[in-house]
């Protein structure tokens, strides 16, 4: 390194005497004087750069004495390492070559056995797509015979269709103008079942009135019997009405009209204001004051629950509610009659009305159920043939 300081320098002072020269040449005629100053002046410089030049190759030589101490073993380490790092990865790139050839080698084998195998099927294919298009050849031929032989018997049986279309065509027509006709007679039947249906009910209203007008004449006639037999003469004039419509007046149990003493006196007089409250009730569902019968109804049914005309008045009850269209309460009121007074003979006509209430809510299934539990169980009732009636219609 000194050695190429000292040929800087050199290379310096040489440059520095030729611009000398140069310049020298070129002032041949300057004054002695400027050239002695321009001397100096070079000279410093000169002696400048040689401190510079000597601070710097001293400067060198330190790190170059560094490099040398400390540096360069480390860097010889790390050359070293790295050859042994590069030795190492050569050893495993070899080892992967030869790894990587060998399964090359398996894989070129497969290919080569999958190419045999695929020639192979392709081979028994291409005989199977042989002996398939004989077969279907074969086959062809024989739906064609077929085809021919369904053809005529497909002919055969449009024809068939055709007669047998024309003949349906003509018997619907016979069909429909035979149920038109049945359809008239039965319109006619149901008229008339109808019209029979209003005179029965007319019928038995006026039935229920004239039990009404015995009944109140039979209570009469027991009312005056047991006066007389206390010794009281009898009351003429009209009698207290009795307006029960279907319990005979001398079926209750101790007060019939052969019954003597003061007990009898005081049923009679207990019965007389229930049959008051009872008639009343009854006159005014008969006015059609139905709000008024359900209230009067109700009231009897609250002071008098055990009484005989309990059921008659539960059952009209029911009629109330009816006839001002609330079937619900009038299906519970009918409902009451069968759950709390199951021995009355109005059991039929509300198990019928409680029908007929279903009906007006549009519940077929239960209409129809209650209805023919009147027609099972009270056969012989005149409910049951209204019961079958209103069965008829629903179907």
């Amino acid at each position: 390194m000194a050695r190429g300081v000292r040929q800087s320098r050199e290379s310096v002072c040489g440059v520095a005497l030729a611009g000398c020269t140069l310049m020298l040449s070129l002032a041949g005629c300057a004054q002695q004087s400027d050239l002695v100053k321009q001397e100096k002046e070079l000279t410093a410089k000169i002696t400048k750069l040689d401190q510079s030049i000597g601070e710097t190759r001293a400067k060198f030589n330190q790190e170059l004495t560094t490099l040398r101490e400390e540096e360069l073993p480390a860097l010889r380490g790390n050359l070293d390492k790295g050859s042994n790092q590069f030795e190492t990865m050569q050893r495993r790139l070899d080892d992967v070559e030869n790894k990587s050839a060998a399964r090359l080698n398996v894989i070129e084998k497969i290919q080569h056995d999958q190419a045999n195998l695929l020639k192979s099927d392709r081979d028994r294919v291409q005989e199977d797509l042989a002996k398939l298009a004989e077969t279907v050849g074969v086959l062809a031929k024989t739906v064609d015979a077929k085809l021919g032989s369904y053809d005529k018997t497909l002919e055969q049986l449009s024809r068939a269709l055709a007669n047998l279309s024309t003949k349906v065509e003509a018997d619907g027509k016979l069909t429909s103008e035979h149920l038109a006709e049945v359809n008239k007679s039965v319109n006619s039947v149901a008229k008339a079942l109808r019209t029979v249906g209003e005179a029965i009910e007319t019928r038995e209203a006026e039935q229920d009135r004239r039990l009404d007008e015995v009944a109140k004449a039979m209570h009469g006639m027991a009312t005056q019997a047991g006066k007389v037999k206390e010794g009281k003469p009898a009351k003429t004039g009209k009698q207290a009405p009795h307006p029960d419509d279907s319990v005979d007046a001398g079926s209750a149990k101790g007060s019939g009209p052969t019954a003597t003493g003061p007990s009898a006196a005081a049923g009679g007089a207990a019965a007389d204001g229930e049959d008051k409250s009872y008639e009343q009730s009854l006159q005014a569902f008969k006015n059609g004051d139905y709000d008024g019968a359900r209230k009067g109804f109700a009231d009897f049914l609250q002071r008098h629950p055990d009484a005989k005309l309990a059921s008659n008045a539960q059952y009209w009850l029911g009629e109330c509610y009816y006839g001002i269209k609330d079937y619900g309460q009038a299906i519970e009121a009918f409902d009451r009659v069968q759950r709390s007074y199951p021995d009355s003979a109005k059991v039929p006509a509300a198990l019928l009305k409680k029908g007929f209430a279903y009906v007006a809510l549009n519940d077929r299934r239960r209409a129809s159920s209650t209805l023919k539990q009147v027609v099972e169980a009270y056969p012989r009732s005149p409910e049951a043939m209204k019961a079958k009636e209103k069965l008829a219609q629903l179907q």
